[in-house]
């Protein structure tokens, strides 16, 4: 069995699970918040932000979204999805089929994780679509904001959206090695949370060891202005420690026999 024909296995198998709502709904929050704060009025005052969001409406409304998702809606949909995906399995009790199946242990893990992978970017693919929605409708609600006067830099765009993708890689392979290892669902969530806002509490609030060495957060790090000068290493320490735990989780999964 090739890789292709897992991979094409483990989405049909997706059909009936809620990862594609959970997708969905994770990538609506940051835009559909952004579309109830963003408004020329507050409290009856005229907003402060007009000035500064009409001069570049588009490019600061996905900046924005951009922030809110890397800091907090990223990493929560990588450790709920992380969870999810290999809980088809063990809620159906369908490893040993999965096992008896014609294929290698190494096209059956890592076609998981490829599958993983396509759904956080979906889930960056539809913030994007969302935003461009929620900013429709913002403009119309609040005109002074100027959003038909100006342009979406999509280069810009689209290359922190790619910094964030690359700097959640490992969390992602972290969690994923999780929650292929555990079958209670509550040890790779409980984890995954608890240390995500261990690190935030520790880069912006009471820093106890250096914030770009710390790799839950590193998707939230590089919004940071003044981490800037950090982010090619940060990016750099992302890629090593998803290399190093794609294969610390494989090595785990072949020695794991009953699931």
């Amino acid at each position: 069995m090739s890789l292709a024909i897992s991979l094409k296995s483990e989405f049909l198998k997706t059909k009936r699970s809620p990862t594609w709502i959970l997708t969905l709904i994770m990538a609506a929050f940051a835009p559909v918040f952004m579309l109830l704060v963003f408004q020329e009025e507050q409290d009856g005052h005229v907003s402060d932000d007009i000035a500064r969001v009409s001069k570049d409406a588009w490019n600061f409304y996905h900046y924005q979204g951009w922030g809110i998702i890397s800091m907090v809606f990223l990493p929560m949909f990588v450790v709920l999805m992380s969870t999810l995906l290999p809980q088809i399995e063990f809620r159906n009790h369908t490893w040993k089929q999965v096992f008896a199946a014609p294929q290698s242990l190494a096209k059956l893990y890592f076609s998981k994780f490829l599958l993983f992978q396509f759904f956080i970017l979906a889930f960056i693919a539809l913030h994007i679509i969302l935003v461009g929605v929620s900013g429709y409708f913002s403009g119309i609600l609040n005109p002074r904001f100027n959003f038909s006067g100006n342009h979406l830099d999509w280069t810009k765009t689209l290359t922190q959206l790619g910094k964030t993708y690359v700097a959640i890689l490992a969390l992602s392979t972290f969690q994923f090695w999780m929650g292929m290892r555990f079958k209670s669902f509550l040890v790779p969530i409980g984890v995954g949370v608890l240390m995500s806002i261990l690190g935030m509490i520790n880069m912006i609030g009471f820093p106890v060891v250096d914030a770009a060495k710390y790799f839950f957060n590193y998707s939230g790090f590089i919004v940071i202005k003044s981490n800037a000068a950090k982010v090619p290493y940060v990016l750099w320490s992302s890629a090593a420690y998803a290399a190093a735990f794609l294969i610390l989780g494989f090595l785990d999964f072949t020695r794991i026999k009953e699931r």
